[in-house]
Order: structure tokens, then sequence, then C-alpha cells
């Protein structure tokens, strides 16, 4: 088992184009064993045509998963399936027979596919939270004094809940920063959470919309009519 792990390794290792590939290959040196564990266990069924082995399938998922959390390139991504059957190509044991020798194995696709699936949701995954990380306090602000500063309320979410918690942090952030007065842009969704949460750490604010500034709904509005 040991030294199918390392040959499956050194074969992705001779196709990782970033630091990051060599790094995931030698951080998956115990889930390359389960999975080649899974993969012997079914190679050694008497209907090798038979379904292929969830397990062995969770395998290959958790691979992909892995690196496309720890930035992986799509090159190691598509190779690491070729590699555990090549290894298999060439281990010379009973058990394996023809069967690893075949290019189409009833393995070797759905494997791809759950690899490939992993790989593309984590990626997706890092994107997501890649982008909301930049609407964080203070990537979202730019001052105006010591004591202002301009948010784009820009939180790239529809869930009011994360949204209530995204003002909240970055409410809770300005108010550790010193600012006093917030001037607020963005969706209506995500202004009316942070004026919200602007309130509740008590800094005065006003929300800008296509019309121009609007007082906060926290505070009186002064009407401009003369009594007639």
């Amino acid at each position: 088992m040991d030294r199918f792990v390392e040959d499956w390794c050194s074969w992705d290792r001779s196709h990782a184009l970033l630091r990051a590939d060599l790094e995931v290959v030698e951080s998956t040196a115990t889930l390359r064993a389960l999975a080649a564990d899974q993969l012997l266990r079914s190679l050694e069924r008497e209907n090798p045509v038979g379904p292929v082995d969830r397990d062995l399938l969770n395998a290959f998922g958790l691979l992909g998963r892995i690196v496309g959390e720890r930035g992986g390139s799509p090159t190691l991504a598509a190779a690491i399936v070729d590699g555990a059957r090549r290894t298999l190509d060439a281990l010379d044991t009973p058990t394996v027979g023809l069967r690893g020798l075949q290019t189409d194995a009833p393995w070797v696709m759905p494997a791809r596919a759950a690899l490939a699936e992993a790989y593309a949701a984590a990626r997706r995954d890092a994107a997501r939270a890649d982008a909301a990380t930049r609407w964080e306090y203070p990537g979202c602000a730019v001052s105006l004094d010591a004591a202002s500063v301009a948010i784009a309320a820009g939180y790239p979410e529809d869930d009011l809940d994360e949204l209530a918690a995204w003002a909240s942090r970055v409410a809770q952030a300005a108010a550790f920063a010193g600012v006093r007065k917030a001037v607020v842009s963005g969706s209506l969704a995500a202004k009316a959470a942070l004026a919200e949460a602007l309130d509740v750490a008590g800094i005065e604010h006003l929300t800008v919309n296509g019309t121009g500034h609007e007082p906060t709904a926290g505070r009186p509005r002064v009407s401009s009519r003369r009594p007639r």
C-alpha cells in the first residue's frame, strides 16, 4: 500500500504546476491510502463491472475538495485519477490482473466525475468567500475624516440573517475604529441591515440613493414645509 501511494504521489508531482500543487500532494497521502484501499477492494470483487463502491467515490470526492480548497490547479485535479490508474497498471499482482490496464475501467469515469464535481464546488465556495471578505470593514469603507467614513453596503448575500450578521460585524468594527458618522450606499436590503446595526453601535449615519441623502430612519426627520 505504501508503494502504491508513493508511486501515485510521484505521478501527481510530475503534473504539479503551482507550489500549492506540491503541498496538496504531500498532504493527501493518508486520503490516497484510503482511496487505494477502496480501489483494490473493488477490483477483488467477482463482478468487476458492477456498481462502483460509494466509499471509493467519496474518497476521490474528498481529494477533489482538498485540491480545490487549498488552491490546487485544474491540471493537478485532472491528473489524480489518471495517476491512480497508471499506478494500478504498474502493479504486478494477481489481484489487479488486466483490470487495471483498462483505460475505461468501470471506476475511472465515476471517480473522475466525483473528483471534478467536488473540486468545482470547492473553488466556487472559495470564490464566494473571497468576494464576501472584500466587503468586511475596513475594506468596504473609505475614510472621510478622522471620525467619518463612507461605507459601501454591497455584501453579496440575499439571506437576511447573513446580511444582519455582516452588518453587525461592520458596525462593531467601525465603532472600535472610532467612527462616529457614516454615509452608507448600496442595495436596499444591505443598507437597511447596516442602518439598524449602526444605530445599535451608536454611529450617526445617512443612507444614499439615486436622489441624494436620506436621514436614517432611527433619527427624526426635520420637515422643510412651512406651516400654513
